[in-house]
């Protein structure tokens, strides 16, 4: 029987066994970091090719310097350490990854969207031994999941013209948020004292669990360290007192057409660090800056308004930067991304799912990379000499004439790689427990009709 491993990350273990308990053409088994955790951890393994003293050398024989510096700038952990040990780092999780690979002989492995070294490392060695590793995450339709490689979706089924339309109705709605940020909607200076709080405590925790479990390289306690250079410190509550109340007057300043909004994500975060090909985008800040200087030299007035999800977490250099040019206007977190989707002509994101809403909502939707974006009806920066260019290519832009065809053709897309399943339904899984078993259900008919066609020895047997 041909062998599946799923790799699991912290908190989510018993799902990943769950779901490996429930497929029903493979033998699936769940590959863990952390010490005791899943069917098959690496921990003892990667601490032992850590600690020999080619380790460094391991990690450029296999990705050479140039892959052992992508890996590096990608990682957030990797990219705040001295290089050295990085490269000790990747070189025991390489071996080890290799090690359980020897052991485990997969066709198949899946995991979450690579959102750190040890999962890029892993997808590198299974592609170098052609093995297919595939990244789950949720789709922006409602209770539906996609499968991706490196961030780029992988084409699954030809939608209906009724899940089409019935998508379209979900996502058109003018409440509609994504799942993950709907109850993100209080942002006092009280709240961001306790989110500041929590995270210190919580990475001195972590500063002594990682002795205690005698783990000290593990990337998941090392990325709660206050040390790193992504983490807020107290100086960074600045931020709040640098959105601007009368951002609606702002808006009445100009018109429509030379309004922009610039919807900032989560970063660090997956969809920078692992879906943007070209590393020069990667210097979030400064591409963010130089997005605004071009457009406003132009004539446009840039409305920045950060993700929920990151109060508390936003550095205050970037917005000293933006509060300096004099058309921005930084946002109020409170403010809902769908009311400057309606007042703005034109959408800014890298990957985020404004992007997405915004071109359903008519709007010229201007995107790097992001899983949703056709050819047709975004335009695309893929790299940071593009933005030089990009009031040019504004100027020749065509709104759509005739918006609900353009939905239906977008939506067909983001259709034909999403299928039925519960994404967040790790979150405090209870084997144990009916009602997460009965959520899980659409999850395992998805997995057990579309995974197969990614085994090695489907492939051959095509």
């Amino acid at each position: 029987m041909p062998r599946i491993v799923f790799f699991t990350i912290h908190s989510t273990t018993a799902w990943w066994k769950y779901l490996a308990s429930q497929i029903d053409f493979a033998d699936a088994v769940v590959l863990s970091d952390l010490r005791g955790d899943g069917d098959y951890s690496l921990v003892n393994d990667f601490n032992r090719f850590v600690r020999r003293a080619d380790a460094a050398k391991a990690a450029i024989a296999r990705f050479g310097d140039e892959g052992c510096a992508d890996i590096i700038l990608r990682c957030r952990v990797l990219r705040s350490i001295d290089r050295n040990l990085a490269l000790r780092m990747i070189g025991g999780m390489a071996q080890a990854i290799e090690h359980a690979f020897d052991e485990l002989a997969p066709e198949l492995v899946m995991t979450f969207t690579i959102d750190r070294y040890v999962m890029d490392v892993m997808e590198r060695t299974a592609r170098e031994r052609g093995i297919d590793l595939l990244e789950m995450t949720t789709s922006i339709i409602p209770d539906q999941v996609m499968f991706m490689r490196r961030g780029r979706p992988v084409w699954l089924r030809e939608p209906s013209s009724e899940d089409i339309e019935a998508a379209v109705g979900q996502l058109c709605q003018e409440d509609f948020a994504p799942a993950y940020v709907r109850d993100a909607t209080r942002f006092s200076r009280a709240r961001f004292w306790r989110v500041f709080s929590y995270y210190a405590v919580r990475g001195a925790f972590f500063n002594l669990w990682r002795f205690l479990k005698r783990d000290p390289y593990n990337c998941h306690y090392m990325d709660a360290l206050k040390r790193l250079k992504h983490k807020v410190r107290i100086r960074d509550v600045a931020v709040l007192r640098l959105l601007d109340p009368d951002w609606e007057k702002r808006l009445g300043e100009v018109p429509r057409q030379r309004r922009v909004f610039l919807g900032l994500q989560l970063f660090p975060e997956a969809s920078m660090d692992y879906w943007l090909s070209s590393r020069d985008m990667l210097a979030h800040d400064d591409v963010v800056v130089r997005y605004c200087e071009v457009l406003g030299r132009a004539g446009y007035r840039i409305f920045v308004k950060d993700h929920p999800l990151q109060f508390g977490f936003r550095q205050r250099e970037l917005f000293e930067r933006l509060a300096g040019l004099p058309h921005v206007t930084l946002v109020p977190y409170d403010v809902p991304a769908n009311l400057l989707i309606a007042k703005c002509a034109i959408s800014l994101t890298f990957t985020g799912t404004i992007g997405f809403q915004a071109a359903l909502a008519g709007l010229c939707s201007i995107a790097t990379e992001p899983y949703y974006a056709t050819e047709r009806h975004f335009l695309h920066i893929r790299n940071v000499g593009e933005i030089d260019h990009l009031i040019d290519r504004l100027e020749q832009w065509h709104f759509p004439d005739d918006l609900a065809r353009t939905r239906f053709e977008i939506m067909r897309h983001l259709a034909s790689i999403s299928v039925e399943g519960d994404y967040f339904g790790w979150r405090k899984f209870d084997p144990e427990s009916e009602a997460a078993r009965e959520s899980a259900k659409s999850l395992v008919r998805s997995l057990n009709a579309h995974l197969p066609r990614f085994l090695k020895s489907y492939r051959s047997a095509a």
